[in-house]
C-alpha cells in the first residue's frame, strides 16, 4: 500500500514538473529529533530517510530490487529530506567506478551556488546538500542494503570553523 502511494506521489510530482523522487522521509522518522540534548549547537534537527533502490549499487548474489536506472547527466531529480523540505536537483555528472561506487553531483534548481553531492557505495551512502540561499546544509548517510538512513539539518551560520 505504501509503495503504491509513493509511486503515485512520484508520478504526480513528475507531472507537475518535478524530477524523479529519489529520497523521502521515513514514515517512522517523521517525528524529528529537536531535543537540545541530542543535537549539537549548529544542528537544527534530525530525521530518518529512505533512498530509492535505483541509485544504490547492486549487490552480488542478492535479489535484484532495482526497477529503474540511476539518474543521468541533465536529468532533474527531487530530494524530499524532511516533510517540509524538498529540493529539485539538476544533475551535472554521474561517475561509476569499478568497485560499484557511484558519485552523482548537481546543483539545486534556481540556486546559483548551491551544490549536491551523492556518493553511493556497496556498504553505505552519503549525501551533502548545500542550500546557500538559506545557509543550511543537509547531511545524509545510510545503509546501501535497504536504502534507510538519517538526515541532519545544519545551520551553516552556527558551524564552528574547521582547521585543516
Amino acid at each position: 500500500m505504501i509503495y503504491i502511494f509513493l509511486a503515485l506521489f512520484a508520478q504526480v510530482s513528475i507531472s507537475y514538473g518535478a524530477g524523479r523522487l529519489l529520497a523521502w522521509p521515513k514514515k517512522e522518522g517523521i517525528t524529528q529529533t529537536t531535543s537540545s540534548a541530542s543535537l549539537k549547537s549548529y544542528e537544527v534537527r534530525k530525521g530518518q530517510i529512505v533512498v530509492v533502490r535505483d541509485i544504490l549499487p547492486k549487490r552480488a548474489g542478492a535479489e535484484d530490487n532495482q526497477t529503474g536506472s540511476p539518474p543521468a547527466r541533465g536529468e532533474k531529480i527531487s530530494l524530499n529530506l524532511f516533510p517540509d523540505v524538498t529540493h529539485e536537483v539538476n544533475i551535472n555528472s554521474v561517475r561509476h567506478y569499478a568497485n560499484g561506487t557511484m558519485i552523482i553531483s548537481g546543483k539545486l534548481k534556481d540556486h546559483k551556488n548551491s551544490t549536491v553531492v551523492m556518493t553511493m557505495g556497496n556498504e553505505g551512502f552519503l549525501m551533502t546538500v548545500q542550500d546557500m540561499n538559506r545557509a543550511v546544509l543537509y547531511r545524509v548517510r545510510g545503509n546501501s542494503l535497504d536504502g534507510s538512513g538519517s538526515v541532519t539539518e545544519i545551520d551553516m551560520k552556527k558551524m564552528p570553523p574547521v582547521i585543516r
